[in-house]
């Protein structure tokens, strides 16, 4: 246990010793101040102008969802920086025949971070939220966020070969979240052909669908870390 806080307590050290990677971090709560104060500002204005009761609050959610998926991302693409540094430089595997292990390792880098991005998910949404969105939904929409952050780590790392090339494939992740305009626009049942996205299922959440959409958010997620997992313990460390 001392070990894996150790080597935990060094994987944070490198997050806040690098100005971009801790701007990641920070994002999100620039993006609530922003979705908070700005978007019903925008509102009021566009109402006005427009003579209309309402325009963009009937999608309000839409933005507390958003909100709440790139929270994790965020955190995740962050702590994906520094694992590849440290493959890069051979840290991990160096870390990996230690006695934290090859799973220490995930602990450190793709566990704790997960959960840790998953309380600040809460946090976030919990404090910025425009729509009327319950504690109890937002909770279990950061929990599959979460999950979903693992994804995105998992997949910048393991594909990704340096920084550079880190924050394009952190940028392509970004079709995961091409669920969320799916379930929204394109009618049942061809919208389904996205369930593979975690995001489809979490804007169903956002709908005001059972909880239980959970349960498929979380099952798409697992199934892309698991894709994503082999060739991660393959390229990182082995």
């Amino acid at each position: 246990m001392k070990a894996l806080l150790s080597v935990t307590r060094q994987f944070f050290a490198q997050l806040r010793s690098d100005a971009m990677l801790v701007m990641l971090i920070l994002l999100p709560i620039i993006m609530g101040f922003l979705f908070r104060f700005g978007v019903p500002a925008l509102e009021g204005y566009l109402c006005t102008q427009l003579g209309r009761a309402a325009i963009l609050a009937p999608y309000y959610f839409v933005f507390d969802l958003l909100l709440s998926i790139m929270t994790p991302y965020m955190f995740s693409a962050a702590g994906a920086m520094v694992i590849l540094d440290e493959a890069d430089l051979g840290l991990a595997r160096a870390i990996a025949v230690t006695p934290v292990e090859r799973r220490g390792y995930l602990a450190s880098r793709i566990g704790v971070p997960a959960v840790l991005a998953t309380l600040y998910c809460t946090a976030v949404t919990l404090v910025f939220r425009l729509s009327g969105l319950d504690a109890g939904r937002l909770i279990v929409l950061a929990l599959c966020s979460g999950a979903l952050g693992v994804v995105v780590a998992l997949m910048v790392s393991s594909m990704a070969q340096n920084k550079v090339e880190g924050l394009a494939y952190s940028k392509l992740s970004g079709l995961f979240v091409l669920g969320l305009p799916v379930a929204l626009l394109i009618p049942a049942p061809a919208q389904y052909i996205s369930a593979v996205l975690p995001t489809f299922w979490m804007t169903k959440l956002a709908l005001g669908a059972s909880l239980l959409n959970a349960l498929p958010a979380l099952l798409a997620s697992l199934l892309w870390a698991a894709a994503f997992a082999r060739h991660f313990v393959k390229k990182v460390l082995t």
